[in-house]
């Protein structure tokens, strides 16, 4: 311990000295940050030295409760046992064993059995008023030990800052505690409605002295406060409570320490003379009593322990040694052997909503350890036979890690920089969960995989609707879109390696928005076109210099339009005019950035392509048959010529590189298109 420590541990500590003295020393605000620092730290260590205390003073709390608890058994069977010797003594000074066996008679058996109807009567009676008045209530005459002890109204109160919940009316009996709900302006025989139901068994009470009238009661998992309608009513719980304790208790040592004496002790009592000697039938009863290990006995405590301390796989491995003993060897009391099973199904419930209350998603809880953090409880809950719940709640664990991983990319780079890290994000991701879920969740359960299935689907659904949403916007080029589904395409193909091959439903989602924008593009394209042939006049371009006429030669062959040099006179002037090569180059750009490959809109691809190009055939028909250029005919027969051998079987080359299927529409087209022009110059 420094001097710090002995200085506030000492009697003389005087706070405001201290601070005076501190004050005095330190020079400026930094010193004083330094000794902040310093306290705190103390303070820091100090509360986790409590914090451990109260853990271990815990854990003895429970070994000496363990340890009180079975020493009062063995006090009251003791007891018991005292009891029925002096009992037997009385009887054997009071009798000769020369009279007649008929005036050995301690009670009158008919006043006896006249007591005993009676006492039955009225506590079948009082356990059937109370369950009138509760609506849902159980079945509460059942259990023959069963009997009322007491009521009264309580407050349930906040376990944190002690604000009223809601008021309860609650019954105790002797092995049940009955909470209850009051009904509103309710004229039924019904006044309550059944909240809950807690084995005495499993609770314990503490008087809280913080709050005024306020008993804790601790039924595990859960710590519940109810505040009392006066003291009076609280010393009075707690006494019930302390007698349903010991009645239940008492019940089960009768069970244990007394199995097979108390089956034959009647026939002793009645008939004195039934042995010569009578400790004979003592020694007898010895050898038949069962003898069951502490360890079972003490199973149900065990279990709680371990528990709390959150040692699951200790406590599953008592179950199932607990489970396998009973079954091999059964017990003979089936009282005693339903008790313990039913104990043990208990706990079962009770371990199986705290795995599964690990796996909940709620906004508060992350999971910084990943798939790890759930592993422990996936594999105890498949253990238990809750595979379906623990598939349920594993992928909505998936989800929330999903939602959290995607909300992490933030949208300021480029459209294209953007959707490839979503996609990497996403389905790499997806990918690691399926191999989790494949190799350390779920392995050969075909069932959930099917669950998985079904839920991959589900989640590239809403990414993808996500995904649509924030890219198939106004004024995105067909490039951009382009590049984005092949981003799509390559990270989603890691799947297929899980036995999942999601590209066809990718694919699905894209094609309606895929083709809505194609179709404004292309009505944006025809509107390009309508202005430039407004425009045009059939006037050949003129080069200065064989330069400009070899540029544009060479900007042709780049675009896929080779011999295009044959067009040029020998005074430079090139015979395609400015809106055919407009139209050229704007038409194979076109083609190339919507050749998605994204095979549900190949035929809608192709139709919107072939109207475009014939409405520039259109332009060119309409402008032979017009009178307005007559002297440009020969112009525009040599443009029309050029589309017709040259362009057009060159986009039907293109289209199939492109989209890697052939389309015949090309060479319809180009059949009709000299048809027009051979009608029209011969005509003209």
């Amino acid at each position: 311990m420094d001097e710090s420590d002995e200085l506030f541990s000492s009697e003389n500590f005087d706070p405001e000295k201290y601070v005076k003295e501190i004050s005095q020393r330190c020079v400026g605000g930094i010193e004083l940050h330094q000794q902040r620092s310093k306290i705190q730290h103390l303070a820091d260590e100090t509360n986790n030295i409590l914090k451990k205390n109260v853990y271990h003073n815990y854990t003895l709390f429970i070994e000496t409760a363990k340890e009180i608890s079975r020493l009062e058994g063995d006090m009251y069977q003791l007891s018991h046992l005292l009891s029925e010797q002096r009992s037997l003594l009385t009887t054997l000074a009071s009798t000769s064993v020369f009279q007649n066996q008929e005036r050995i008679e301690l009670n009158d058996p008919e006043n006896s059995k006249y007591d005993e109807d009676n006492i039955e009567l009225k506590r079948k009676q009082a356990l059937s008023d109370i369950a009138e008045k509760i609506e849902g209530c159980i079945n509460l005459t059942e259990n023959s030990g069963r009997h009322f002890l007491y009521e009264g109204d309580l407050m349930e109160l906040d376990a944190l800052d002690n604000s009223q919940i809601c008021k309860l009316h609650a019954y105790l009996l002797s092995d049940v505690l009955l909470l209850t709900t009051t009904f509103a302006n309710r004229r039924t025989p019904a006044r309550y409605k059944l909240e809950t139901v807690y084995d005495v068994n499993n609770l314990a009470i503490v008087n809280v002295k913080d709050v005024k009238n306020a008993l804790k009661l601790l039924a595990f998992p859960d710590t519940r406060v109810f505040q009392t309608t006066s003291s009076q009513a609280k010393k009075e719980w707690l006494e019930k409570f302390e007698e349903a304790k010991r009645l239940h208790l008492s019940s089960q040592n009768r069970k244990r320490g007394s199995i097979s004496i108390e089956s034959k002790s009647p026939s002793r009592f009645n008939n004195v003379e039934y042995s010569t000697n009578p400790f004979e039938d003592l020694e007898e009863d010895k050898n038949d009593i069962e003898i069951i290990p502490d360890w079972l006995l003490e199973v149900a405590e065990d279990l709680d322990v371990l528990l709390v301390e959150r040692h699951f796989e200790d406590a599953y491995t008592l179950i199932e040694k607990t489970r396998n003993y009973l079954k091999e060897s059964p017990l003979t009391n089936e009282i005693l052997m339903q008790d313990l099973l039913g104990k043990v199904d208990i706990r079962i419930k009770t371990l199986t909503q705290i795995l599964t209350k690990e796996l909940e998603v709620t906004p508060e809880k992350s999971y910084p350890g990943g798939f790890r953090t759930a592993r422990r409880a996936v594999r105890l809950l498949n253990i238990l036979q809750k595979s379906t719940q623990a598939c349920d709640l594993f992928l909505k664990l998936c989800s929330n890690i999903l939602k959290t991983q995607l909300k992490q990319i933030k949208r300021e780079a480029a459209t294209v920089v953007y959707v490839k890290e979503l996609s990497a994000v996403f389905f790499v991701n997806l990918c690691n969960m399926a191999k989790e879920f494949q190799e350390q969740a779920f392995p050969n359960n075909p069932y959930c995989a099917s669950s998985f299935a079904v839920w991959c689907t589900k989640e590239i659904s809403n990414f993808m609707s996500n995904l649509i949403r924030q890219v198939f916007i106004p004024h995105v080029s067909l490039s951009v879109l382009s590049k984005c589904i092949e981003h799509l395409h390559f990270y989603s193909e890691q799947l297929s390696e899980f036995g999942l091959d999601v590209t066809y439903q990718i694919d699905g989602q894209l094609r309606t928005p895929l083709t809505r924008t194609l179709l404004e593009t292309k009505d944006k394209l025809i509107e390009s076109i309508n202005e430039k042939v407004n425009e045009e006049n059939w006037h050949l371009m003129n080069f200065k210099t064989k330069q400009q006429a070899d540029k544009l030669v060479s900007e042709f062959d780049e675009l896929g339009v080779p011999g295009t040099e044959k067009y040029i006179t020998k005074d430079f002037c090139y015979e395609l005019t400015n809106a055919t090569i407009w139209f050229c180059r704007v038409f194979v750009q076109f083609m190339e950035s919507s050749s998605f490959d994204v095979p549900n809109i190949v035929y809608e691809s192709e139709q919107i392509i072939c109207d475009i190009l014939m409405r520039f055939i259109d332009h060119i028909i309409n402008s032979l048959r017009t009178e307005k250029f007559l002297n440009e005919k020969s112009i525009i027969e040599k443009n029309g010529k050029f589309l017709a051998e040259e362009f057009i079987p060159l986009c039907a080359i293109l289209y199939e590189k492109f989209y890697g299927i052939p389309s015949i529409r090309f060479e319809q087209i180009r059949n009709e298109f000299n048809d027009s022009l051979n009608k029209n110059t011969v005509t003209g």
